[in-house]
């Protein structure tokens, strides 16, 4: 029986927050067509090195590891719509300056590396932004399902709608998909304007409460202080600290999985590139139905319990991939495995905007995801690691579902000795 105060809200959203949610499946999109983009064009200028192609990657990840804090100060100290649009516009005229080197034929694996370093900082910024202002455009019992709105719509964007465009436009040119990135970023600041421009009178909306904290240093010499006062709000705050935590440990096996995947429906499917792409399909339509029903079951499960009931549920599926590894399996695994994982991220980010004081939402935010990011890299490291050294012993087959066994028992050992623990704290602090 569910917690009476808690029921699936039919409540409208509002028009700000469906602005919102335009400038963030725009923004999307351009981030899907990206995914495939970038990767052709560093390809194509270093088709016979693989580590060339993969450092443009690494460059674009690497911000989210070195800058997630300092610009979870920065999202605290700046109206938040006003740097969402800041960051819009200049990805706008990197990636027609972009346009322009691969036009002309100036491009190069060391330019690419550049432009993606800095989309890299400009998607910390907009995307740490972004997740605080939801909590000014709908009520804290709304957020589960704001939030599954958010995440569905950017994974149709991303999966099933901006890779596939980005592979179309590619064969018009490879300048092109920059062009389709500066037209989708471009309708992603009109809506942003709008939701700024629509503020209601005396709305804090997308301002920082910065008089909320008296302590709050300003200029370049409080950064540290800043940071240390955001992570000190992530430890000092009973709940937060339990789920950064276990994301050290379910990150972590999780991205063994991950970087790992690829070879296992090669290896160990017998599937192509197509295959893989079907059961990759699974797991976003899985994703979407997950975030679309985040609310409803938030509201028919007891009370705080539906973080380990993803959690459980994972789990329980992922250990049936190592024990059945055969395709029908496997995508039925990953269809429901994806609302699940996707069902989890939107109740903790939920859960986590509410019990979090305004005025530190950016840098707990960013502190987060760095620890979400900063462990997925040392897991993704890990895995390769793992199989590698296992394969001699069992094979590279059954080395590869090794990881999804990993996956299981360590989801299951934190529900089995933290689960009642973690529904305890979400019951006393999500309130």
């Amino acid at each position: 029986m569910s917690d009476p105060t808690i029921r699936a809200s039919r409540t409208p959203l509002g028009g700000r927050f469906w602005a919102l949610w335009s400038a963030s499946l725009a923004s999307n999109l351009s981030d899907g067509v990206a995914m495939i983009a970038m990767p052709w064009l560093a390809s194509s200028l270093a088709p016979d090195d693989a580590a060339l192609v993969a450092a443009v990657a690494t460059a674009g990840r690497l911000p989210w590891l070195l800058l997630a804090l300092p610009v979870g100060v920065l999202v605290d100290r700046v109206p938040r719509f006003t740097l969402m649009i800041s960051a819009d516009s200049l990805r706008v005229l990197l990636w027609a300056s972009l346009a322009l080197a691969v036009f002309s034929g100036q491009a190069s694996i060391p330019l690419l590396a550049a432009f993606a370093f800095c989309f890299g900082v400009l998607e910390v910024c907009y995307d740490t932004a972004a997740e605080t202002t939801v909590t000014s455009l709908v009520p804290g019992g709304e957020l589960e399902r704001a939030n599954g709105h958010l995440r569905s719509g950017a994974i149709v964007a991303q999966e099933f709608t901006g890779r596939p465009l980005g592979g179309f436009v590619l064969t018009l040119g490879l300048f092109v998909p920059f062009l389709f990135n500066i037209a989708a970023l471009l309708v992603s600041v009109a809506a942003l304007v709008r939701v700024r421009a629509t503020a209601p009178a005396g709305d804090g909306g997308s301002e920082p409460a910065l008089g909320s904290s008296s302590k709050a240093p300003r200029g370049l010499r409080g950064v540290g202080e800043d940071v240390v006062e955001g992570v000190r709000a992530v430890w000092n705050q009973p709940l937060l600290r339990g789920v950064a935590i276990i994301a050290i440990f379910v990150n972590t096996t999780y991205a063994t999985l991950l970087s790992t995947q690829v070879l296992f429906v090669r290896d160990t499917l017998g599937l192509g590139s197509t295959g893989f792409g079907l059961l990759m399909a699974f797991a976003a339509i899985g994703g979407i139905v997950g975030g679309q029903m985040v609310s409803w079951t938030r509201s028919v499960l007891p009370h705080g319990t539906l973080p380990t009931f993803c959690l459980a549920g994972s789990g329980l599926l992922y250990l049936l991939v190592s024990l059945f590894p055969i395709t029908p399996v496997v995508a039925g695994v990953y269809l429901l495995s994806g609302g699940l994982v996707l069902g989890y991220a939107v109740a903790m980010t939920s859960i986590r905007q509410r019990v979090t004081p305004n005025h530190l939402l950016g840098r707990v935010n960013a502190a987060m995801r760095t620890v979400g990011w900063g462990m997925s890299a040392v897991g993704m490291a890990l895995g390769g690691v793992l199989v590698s050294s296992l394969t001699p012993v069992l094979g590279q087959a059954n080395a590869l579902r090794v990881p999804y066994v990993l996956v299981s028992a360590v989801s299951l050992v934190v529900v089995l000795f933290f689960g009642r623990r973690l529904i305890g704290l979400v019951r006393e602090h999500d309130v």
